[in-house]
């Protein structure tokens, strides 16, 4: 992954373009994953509790709507 500054661009648009290229390339995403081992029953935990998360505002947008 690189980004090569042209002598007429701004090093904060160059810095940028490189940032979208990290995101795009999921390069940050794929060096936490891999940083910590991460057991399946946690991957399990946070799905759940996001779950709930959405189940909570979901039902509280309900009894608002009412």
């Amino acid at each position: 992954m690189a980004v090569i500054v042209h002598s007429n661009e701004n090093i904060d648009s160059a810095l940028k373009r490189l940032h979208r290229e990290v995101l795009r390339e999921k390069t940050l995403d794929t060096y936490r994953e891999k940083q910590y081992r991460a057991k399946k029953s946690d991957e399990k935990i946070q799905k759940r509790r996001e779950w709930a998360k959405m189940k909570r505002r979901r039902r509280a947008a309900s009894r608002r709507a009412k």
